[in-house]
């Protein structure tokens, strides 16, 4: 079976940390997806049960899934990759958009943003995904980030946003159809925007948002959720939204 790297990205973290944050549910759920009801049942299914540990070469696989972690460690830093193996005939070959591989994305950035900036710490999330209605705009550009272009990752940003606030942070990631944003005001959180493209299934397209949080007080993190949600509700057909 052909091999395809679908991540590859280094963490400025040394091995053995890296390491215990993919094998070890109370850490993988820190930085993996967001929180919902099923997160520690998805986590101890896709990282736990039936997996198999490679220690020489660095590698968890489970048979019969067709991605699998390798890491390298680098000193300090250690590079972690996600790889594919399937068919070339694979529609994942076919240079399309992917769900599971978009999602790959977003979740190693989440890696390396609380290995990096927030080891050890709890976080709260808010997690909103969507059906653009006809005409709507996509995520990025509904929020006026697409602007945001010409900011090079990891320089200062400033941007008003529909939800009726001021955010400002660094540019953290950009890639094809995602935005990640650092908010000094979530905690320094992090803001995650997908877009998903319009396809014969989808006509108008559509996307998600999670926003990661630290430190929040209750009615802080609850007053920014119902801001998220109203302007979410008001653009997109909800398919989700984090309970």
């Amino acid at each position: 079976m052909p091999d395809r790297v679908l991540v590859e990205i280094l963490v400025a973290a040394p091995f053995d940390t890296v390491w215990k944050a993919v094998r070890e549910p109370a850490e993988i759920c820190r930085w993996f997806g967001w929180d919902y009801p099923s997160l520690a049942a998805d986590v101890e299914w896709m990282f736990v049960k039936d997996v198999k540990v490679d220690e020489t070469g660095r590698t968890l696989y489970a048979e019969g899934r067709m991605d699998r972690f390798t890491l390298e460690p680098h000193g300090t830093h250690t590079l972690v990759r996600i790889i594919r193996s399937a068919p070339v005939t694979s529609a994942g070959w076919q240079g399309i958009y992917d769900d599971s591989f978009e999602g790959w994305i977003t979740f190693m950035q989440q890696l390396k943003f609380a290995l990096e900036r927030h080891p050890g710490a709890a976080r709260r999330t808010i997690f909103l995904n969507g059906r653009a209605k006809a005409e709507a705009p996509l995520p990025i550009d509904a929020l006026d980030l697409a602007r945001l272009a010409v900011v090079p990752i990891g320089e200062r940003y400033a941007a008003r946003l529909p939800t009726d606030e001021t955010i400002e942070g660094t540019v953290w990631h950009r890639s094809g159809h995602q935005l990640a944003l650092t908010v000094d005001g979530y905690g320094d959180g992090l803001l995650f925007v997908s877009t998903r493209p319009r396809t014969a299934k989808s006509l108008y397209g559509g996307g998600n948002i999670i926003i990661t949080t630290y430190g929040l007080g209750d009615q802080a993190f609850e007053r920014l959720r119902a801001r998220w949600v109203e302007w979410w509700s008001g653009q997109y057909e909800v398919i989700e939204t984090q309970p």
